[in-house]
């Protein structure tokens, strides 16, 4: 049942983004460019400068055996430093679109939306569902040339991987693509505007998110307990949206436009 949960939740998180993609298409279509602009920008700041940068710097990782200290220091860092590489990197591609072109709100929404599904399709799905290959099969676990630290983490999170685990990963990341597409469009107002205040509210918007899914991969929050937070969080996001979203999108249009 565990693993029948598991790809349950995967293929609707699959749909969700296939949904996401054809309703922007139709609504505002932008090309594929801006989409693979995106994912690669994920790609970049997100699974190659972030990582290095913890990884040299020291901190505790996730599943490692150190103090709970040592585990709080290293959890406060990682979200610390996945919303100051993130946003950054966003920031950045954002700039040199409005530097070498009009940075209008199909490209921005379509940009936005490219980078939201990488990380859905790489943590979501693709990450997920090489968990659940080492939870069907254990013993190619021993076959790979990993450390032991490496081997200690993968077993610690596949011992976590329950039905709850399930629910957990489909609603936190529906919750990370309403927030990552949010926190795109709070970085073009910050090159909009030129107000780097923009910015740092993104970095700190995104610090404090990572909280609750830091504090489930460091092991100081059950799955379960991450699931209503991010469930709580999700419904406040889609009732600010529902409420105040055409407002907002009128609101960056016309930055844009005055850039």
């Amino acid at each position: 049942m565990v693993i029948i949960f598991n790809v349950l939740s995967m293929l609707a998180l699959c749909a969700v983004c296939l949904c996401l993609i054809v309703q922007l298409n139709r609504r505002l279509p932008s090309g594929s460019k801006p989409y693979w602009l995106g994912a690669m920008a994920f790609m970049l700041f997100a699974r190659v400068l972030e990582p290095v940068f913890l990884s040299s710097a020291g901190f505790a990782l996730p599943g490692q055996s150190v103090s709970s200290q040592q585990a709080l220091v290293g959890l406060v860092m990682a979200c610390l430093t996945a919303g100051l590489f993130e946003e950054t990197g966003k920031y950045i591609c954002l700039k040199v679109r409005s530097v070498r072109s009009n940075l209008d709100l199909p490209w921005l929404a379509t940009f936005a939306l490219g980078y939201a599904l990488c990380e859905a399709v790489l943590l979501g799905v693709i990450a997920h569902a090489q968990f659940l290959y080492f939870y069907s099969s254990p013993e190619v676990l021993q076959t790979l040339d990993l450390d032991s630290t490496a081997q200690d983490v993968i077993k610690k999170q596949l011992a976590s991987l329950t039905e709850w685990t399930a629910i957990f990963l489909l609603i936190e990341r529906v919750f990370a693509i309403v927030i990552q597409v949010g926190l795109t469009f709070i970085g073009a107002l910050a090159v909009a505007k030129r107000q780097l205040v923009w910015l740092m509210a993104a970095i700190l918007i995104h610090a404090l998110i990572n909280i609750p899914a830091a504090s489930y991969q460091y092991g100081f929050l059950a799955a379960e307990h991450g699931e209503m937070i991010y469930a709580l969080l999700l419904l406040i996001a889609l009732y600010c949206i529902w409420g105040g979203g055409a407002f907002t999108v009128v609101r960056l249009r016309a930055a844009l436009s005055d850039e």
